[in-house]
């Protein structure tokens, strides 16, 4: 039956317990090293995760970390270019499609990527929407007693719109692995939602343990 089911995807169940998203927000920090894989004496390593994308002071293009080895060294997969100085690690870039209203597709926890929903022609297009939807900001999970979850900040909007939609879908525009554009999760909004020549935001949960937008219990 086509429509929407509010769900944390099966397929990104799995990619979760195996590395395959970062929700993990930008974090800033400076390292010791010299053309080399290893920097050591980093300043902060809060936040960070193997994967993430690399830049900064004398970093290599589409360097990334390999390995944390201790709480002051990593390892990244490129040698840096000269001495390093002030380095930004950045977790995957998330977004949020919308799906028209009285979509033809079924979207449920067995979807797994965004060509799902282009391939039945369901996602949403008129004024002030761009196909592909719109870019997240990732706030670094975190846990509420035995339950893990993460965010985004501040809700994804489109202005001076005219949308007709029954949902969405979050989606992982990193590849890294062999599904592109994987999915995270849809969302059923409960009914037809839409605005003419406005604002249209999609209000994000609390994010609390029994209420965040992504949650694993």
């Amino acid at each position: 039956m086509a429509g929407i089911t509010t769900a944390f995807l099966t397929s990104h169940k799995v990619a979760a317990l195996s590395a395959g998203f970062c929700f993990n927000a930008p974090i800033t920090f400076t390292a010791t090293g010299t053309s080399t894989v290893t920097w050591t004496s980093l300043s902060a390593l809060t936040g960070l995760a193997v994967g993430m994308v690399l830049s900064g002071t004398n970093v290599a293009a589409g360097t990334v970390i390999a390995s944390i080895d201790s709480a002051t060294q990593i390892t990244v997969s490129k040698a840096s270019t000269g001495a390093l100085g002030t380095v930004t690690a950045t977790g995957d870039a998330f977004k949020m499609a919308l799906i028209k209203h009285t979509p033809t597709g079924t979207y449920n926890a067995a979807t797994t990527k965004y060509a799902d929903v282009t391939g039945n022609s369901d996602e949403v297009s008129g004024t002030g929407y761009s196909a592909g939807g719109t870019a997240l900001t990732n706030v670094t999970p975190t846990s509420s007693g035995t339950t893990a979850l993460t965010d985004f900040n501040p809700d994804p909007s489109w202005t001076t719109a005219t949308i007709d939609a029954d949902g969405c879908m979050i989606y992982d525009t990193t590849q890294r692995g062999p599904t592109a554009n994987a999915a995270t999760s849809v969302h059923d909004f409960g009914g037809e939602q839409k605005v003419t020549a406005g604002t249209f935001t999609v209000v994000l949960p609390t994010a609390d343990s029994s209420n965040a937008i992504l949650r694993i219990a």
